[in-house]
C-alpha cells in the first residue's frame, strides 16, 4: 500500500512532510528515522529544477500570468452574459420558484466546474470564482487529487485557541493514548466491529482499515489524530452494538457504560485534536457519521440532529455531495466517498423523521451516485476502473437498500413544501401507494431475489425493507396523514393487517439471536405508526377474524417498550391513552389479556424461512418478484 520513498534532492536542507506535520526535527536521512518508526511513506517536498531566476523576473512573469488570467476570466464572463430577459421572461421566473435538480439546471460543462484543491496536504472543495481561477496560475501537480491526499492531516495545525469547543469534556489531547484498550482488546474490538456493524453499515474498506488499525496500535502515542478518532468510533460502535453487560465486563472488567463514555470522550477529543471543523478529511467524517449512527441509540436526538447538520457541511466542504467522476478522484476513494455520502444522507432522513422535521439536504444539492453493489474484495487502492455492479448478493446489498429506501422516503414523508422545494411530483394517495408497490418490485428484482432467506443477513435484509416499506404506507395512508376520503373496508383490513405483521416482525428480529448481533442498528425504530394505526382500527371498525391477533400484537408491543422508551416521549402517554380507549369500545379475548406471548413464535418454530416462502401476508409485504412494469417507477441515483 505504501509507495516508494522519495527522498531529498539535490542536498535539500528542508524537513520531510510526515516530519514538518508533526512540528519535529527531521534527520533528512532516506528515508528519515520517524518515517522508518512507524512505517510511513517519507517524501521530501520538490526543490525547483532549475536554478534560481532573479526576483525581478519571477515578479514579472507572475504579473504577465495573473493578467492573462484576468483577461481569459473577462472573456469568459462576456461570453456567459445574456440579452435582458423579457417581461414574459420575468413573470416565468417568478412562477418558477423551486429550484430544479442539479442535472438539469445547469448545462453539463458547468457540472464539472468543482474540483477538489489540495493545499498543505488539505483536501477542500471549491467551485469556479475569481479566486480559484486565479489559483489556476500558481498550481502544481499537488494540485492534483490523489490517494494520499486524499486522506492526509493538514500540514500545519491552526492555534488551539482558535477552534470552536464543540464538545465538552476534561480529557487532555495528550493522555488520549490512555482511553484506548489493550492491544488484544483492540483486535476483539475490531472483529466485533466486523461482524455487528459493517455488515449492515458500510463504510469502511475492511481489509484497508484493519492493515492501518493494526500498525497503529503497536504505538497509541504516535496515531495521527485525524485515524484516531476513526479507531474510537469504531470502539464505540463495537460496543454499542453488544447488548449483554456481562458479556463485557467478563472481557474488560469494566460496565458497559463507562466503556461507552470513555470512546465517546475519545471520539469528542481526537476530532477536536485533528480540528476537524476547519480541515475535515475522510477519517473525521467517517469518524463522526459512526459515532452519531450509533449514539442515536443512547443520546439526545436533538443533539444528533444539530451535528448531522454540521456533518452535512462538513461533507459539502469536502466535495462529498459531488460524484466523484467529475472530480477526478481514484476509483477506489471515489467509491468510498460515495459510500460515505449516503451514509450520510440515510442518517439525514433517520434524525429528521425523529424530530419531525424536514431533512437538510434537498435534491438540487447533491449529484453523487450510489455505491457499486461491490465486495471490499472487489476494490484496492491502485484499481483504474470504475468498481462493476454485481448482479448477485455482495457485503454492500444490505447497505445499498438502506441507502435507496431513504431516498425514496424522501419523496413521501415529509412536509409538501420539502416536496416542492425539491421538485418532487405532487403524488395523490393512490399514487404514492402505487409507488410504494413500485419500489418494492424493484427492490426485488434488483436486490431480494438474490437473497437467500437461510442466511441470517439476507433474511434481515428482506424483512427490514418491507417493515420500512410497509411503514412508510401506513404514515400516507393514516387519516391523520392526509385529507383523502375515508377508507374503504378492504383497505383498512389491508393496512391493520399490515400493522399487526410490521409489530410481529420487529419482534422477531428483537428476540430471535440469529439477529441480536444487528439489532442495536434498529433500537429507535419503534413501531409506533403501526401501533397508533392498530389502535385506530380497533376503536373505530371491528374486525372478528383479526381481533385476537391484533390484540396480542398490541400487548407484544407495550409490554417490550414499557420500560425502554426515552423518558418524556409524548407519543407514549398518548399510545396508552389510544389503547384505554380501544379497551372501552371493544373487550380483548380472554386468550389476549391472560396471555400476551410472542405472536410470531409459532410461524417461527415451525420454519423460519415460512414468513415469506408460505405465510400470506398483506398485499404491502407481498413478495413480488416479476420485472415493474408500474407506471411510476422510482429513480435510483445509479
Amino acid at each position: 500500500m505504501d509507495a516508494p520513498n522519495i527522498g531529498p534532492r539535490g542536498g535539500s536542507v528542508r524537513s520531510c512532510l510526515a516530519c514538518k506535520r508533526r512540528k519535529i526535527r527531521c534527520d533528512r536521512e532516506q528515508p528519515c528515522t520517524y518515517c522508518t518508526k512507524l512505517r510511513l511513506q517519507c517524501v521530501y517536498p520538490i526543490p525547483p529544477q532549475e536554478g534560481r531566476r532573479a526576483p525581478e523576473n519571477i515578479l514579472l512573469s507572475r504579473l504577465k500570468a495573473i493578467e492573462t488570467s484576468l483577461h481569459r476570466l473577462e472573456s469568459k464572463v462576456n461570453q456567459d452574459s445574456s440579452p435582458q430577459p423579457s417581461e414574459h421572461a420575468l413573470q416565468s421566473k417568478t412562477v418558477d420558484r423551486y429550484p430544479e435538480p442539479l442535472s438539469s439546471l445547469t448545462p453539463a460543462s458547468d457540472l464539472r466546474s468543482g474540483r477538489l484543491v489540495c493545499e498543505d496536504g488539505d483536501t477542500r472543495y471549491v467551485t469556479s470564482g475569481f479566486w480559484p481561477g486565479l489559483d489556476n496560475v500558481d498550481e502544481d501537480e499537488s494540485a492534483k487529487p490523489s490517494n494520499k491526499s486524499l486522506i492526509s492531516p493538514p500540514a500545519t495545525d491552526p492555534p488551539t485557541q482558535h477552534r470552536a469547543p464543540v464538545f465538552d469534556s476534561t480529557t487532555r489531547p495528550k493522555d488520549l493514548h490512555l482511553s484506548h484498550p489493550t492491544g488484544n482488546n483492540v483486535f476483539a474490538l475490531w472483529q466485533v466491529f466486523v461482524e455487528n456493524v459493517d455488515p449492515v453499515f458500510k463504510i469502511l474498506h475492511v481489509p484497508t482499515t484493519q492493515r492501518q488499525i493494526l500498525r497503529a496500535s503497536q504505538d497509541p502515542t504516535q496515531i495521527p489524530p485525524a485515524f484516531e478518532s476513526l479507531m474510537f468510533a469504531v470502539y464505540y460502535a463495537a460496543i454499542t452494538s453488544i447488548q449483554s453487560s456481562s458479556y463485557l465486563q467478563n472481557l474488560f472488567q469494566e460496565e458497559r457504560q463507562s466503556l461507552l463514555d470513555r470512546y465517546r470522550h475519545g471520539v469528542e477529543r481526537s476530532l477536536e485534536t485533528a480540528n476537524f471543523m476547519s480541515t475535515p478529511d475522510v477519517n473525521t467524517l467517517q469518524a463522526l457519521t459512526i459515532f452519531l449512527t450509533c449514539a442515536r441509540q443512547t443520546l439526545d436526538k436533538t443533539y444528533i440532529w444539530s451535528m448531522t447538520g454540521l456533518l452535512i457541511r462538513l461533507a459539502m466542504k469536502l466535495g462529498l455531495h459531488r460524484d466523484p467522476v467529475f472530480l477526478e478522484v481514484p476509483s477506489f476513494w471515489a467509491e468510498m466517498r460515495r459510500r460515505l455520502w449516503w451514509c450520510i444522507a440515510t442518517l439525514d432522513v433517520r434524525t429528521a423523521e425523529e424530530n419531525d422535521m424536514d431533512p437538510f439536504i434537498c435534491e438540487h444539492m447533491f449529484d453523487t451516485k450510489f455505491p457499486a453493489n461491490v465486495n471490499d474484495a472487489d476494490l484496492h487502492l491502485n484499481m483504474t476502473e470504475p468498481a462493476p455492479n454485481l448482479p448477485r448478493h455482495t457485503e454492500m446489498l444490505y447497505s445499498l437498500i438502506r441507502f435507496e429506501g431513504s431516498y425514496a422516503a424522501r419523496k413521501l414523508v415529509f412536509s409538501p413544501k420539502f416536496a416542492a422545494d425539491n421538485q418532487y411530483p405532487a403524488f395523490s394517495l393512490p399514487e404514492k401507494n402505487d409507488f410504494i408497490e413500485s419500489l418494492l418490485k424493484d427492490f426485488d428484482h434488483r436486490y431480494l431475489r438474490h437473497c437467500d432467506t437461510r442466511i441470517p443477513i439476507c433474511l434481515l435484509s428482506v424483512t427490514s425493507i418491507r417493515i420500512v416499506l410497509a411503514k412508510v404506507k401506513l404514515t400516507i395512508n393514516h387519516p391523520a396523514c392526509n385529507n383523502a376520503v375515508p377508507l374503504s373496508n378492504a383497505q383498512l383490513r389491508d393496512l391493520t393487517q399490515s400493522s399487526v405483521e410490521i409489530i410481529e416482525y420487529a419482534h422477531m428480529l428483537r428476540t430471535n439471536d440469529n439477529y441480536s448481533r444487528w439489532i442495536w442498528l434498529f433500537q429507535k425504530y419503534i413501531e409506533w405508526d403501526a401501533v397508533a394505526f392498530l389502535l385506530h382500527s380497533l376503536t373505530t371498525s371491528r374486525l372478528p377474524d383479526l381481533l385476537d391477533r391484533a390484540w396480542r400484537a398490541v400487548d407484544t408491543f407495550f409490554d417490550t417498550w414499557e420500560d425502554r422508551v426515552p423518558e418524556g416521549d409524548r407519543r407514549w402517554p398518548r399510545l396508552k391513552s389510544l389503547r384505554a380507549k380501544a379497551l372501552s369500545k371493544q373487550c380483548p379475548p380472554a386468550a389476549s389479556s391472560s396471555s400476551p406471548g410472542h405472536p410470531a413464535e409459532a410461524i417461527i418454530k415451525h420454519n423460519r424461512t415460512a414468513l415469506f416462502l408460505s405465510y400470506r401476508p398483506s398485499r404491502i409485504l407481498a413478495n413480488a418478484t416479476a420485472t415493474a412494469r408500474a407506471g411510476i417507477r422510482p429513480s435510483p441515483r445509479n
